[in-house]
């Protein structure tokens, strides 16, 4: 038994380390309600005043610099939460550390870097996984349990899209060196990926794409990364997947997110609620002999968190909820599309 199993089978919690807190503190704060299954030991920032805050909120936190992260005596698992363009390097460090490591989406911003960290993290042993947290969110695992139970029958059809009317993200999300792309890779892979787990990540036969940045041009000061983003799958079965994406566009909604799937005894569609994409509601169809009906789920059943997963996974040697394996495939797609796409 490892150290590490023998401490939290004892009763302790498992140690995490936060580097970024631009968006990390809310990682911060998932761990930290997780009833004592995990605690934050550490963080990291370039920008101290966002340490000190972190440090101030959780008890027995400490800021340090990156290479002190790395200590297996300070914590047990590293969450990378910085701009994309690091996701690999900061990952690599932390599993060639001997930790266990969970990256913000996306897991990296190519392929071949996301392939060789998930082989690296099985090559030792450890936990890597990717934060796709709309996996977790009660009506899409709702959705999932629904199909998994045979209820639409075979999915034959899939249509998905997350557009935004006016939403440009700016800073590095503009910069294709840093982000790695734009719309498809930042939007695009909640999406994709949310539609592959719904059918249990078959095989992709076919991928065509199309892309434009002429809003970013127009509305947005520029940037070399797509605002607009159409995709067309096929998948082993002969499922046909649509999926579109846009950070800006003439359009009804701040924001329309959407899941759509559609088989031979049912169909399910997961839709935001207003211009949240946060809220999110399900809804049933089914029909037979010209009667239809449809169902909206006002209840739903809850969904696990993200971050007890892990830490369950950490701790337990089990998969998480979002593997790194299946975050690489996520990313090897993403590289598909975009060479359809011809940037």
């Amino acid at each position: 038994m490892s150290a590490l199993s023998e401490r939290v089978g004892g009763g302790a919690a498992v140690r995490i380390g936060v580097v970024g807190l631009r968006h990390g503190a809310r990682h911060v704060a998932g761990f930290q309600a997780t009833g004592g299954v995990a605690r934050v030991n550490a963080v990291c920032d370039l920008d101290t005043a966002r340490a000190a805050t972190a440090v101030e909120r959780v008890a027995g936190c400490r800021a340090v610099p990156w290479e002190d992260m790395l200590d297996p005596e300070l914590v047990d698992a590293v969450v990378v939460s910085l701009p994309n363009d690091l996701h690999a390097d900061y990952a690599r460090a932390a599993l060639e550390a001997g930790l266990h490591v969970v990256v913000e989406k996306p897991l990296c911003p190519s392929g071949v870097q996301a392939r060789e960290l998930a082989a690296l993290a099985e090559e030792r042993g450890l936990v890597l996984a990717a934060l796709h947290d709309f996996r977790v969110e009660p009506a899409h695992w709702a959705a999932r349990q629904l199909v998994l139970s045979g209820a639409l029958g075979r999915v034959y059809a899939v249509r998905t899209r997350w557009l935004r009317r006016d939403n440009a993200p700016g800073g590095w999300y503009r910069d294709r060196d840093r982000a790695g792309g734009g719309v498809l890779l930042d939007l695009g892979t909640h999406r994709v990926d949310l539609a592959l787990w719904m059918l249990g990540f078959p095989q992709v036969t076919t991928a065509h794409a199309t892309t434009s940045r002429a809003l970013l041009e127009r509305r947005a000061d520029g940037g070399d990364v797509e605002d607009t983003a159409i995709a067309y799958l096929e998948l082993e079965g002969g499922v046909a997947v649509h999926a579109e994406f846009s950070f800006l566009g003439h359009l009804p909604r701040a924001e329309d997110v959407l899941l759509e799937l559609r088989g031979t005894e049912g169909a399910l569609r997961v839709a935001n609620v207003g211009d949240s994409y946060r809220d999110y509601e399900l809804t049933v169809f089914r029909g037979e002999g010209g009667v239809h009906e449809q169902t909206r789920y006002a209840q739903l059943p809850e969904a696990p968190s993200l971050y007890s997963d892990f830490a369950a996974a950490v701790a337990t040697g089990a998969a998480p909820a979002c593997p790194g394996e299946q975050a690489a495939t996520v990313a090897e797609l993403v590289d598909r599309l975009y060479t359809a796409a011809n940037r």
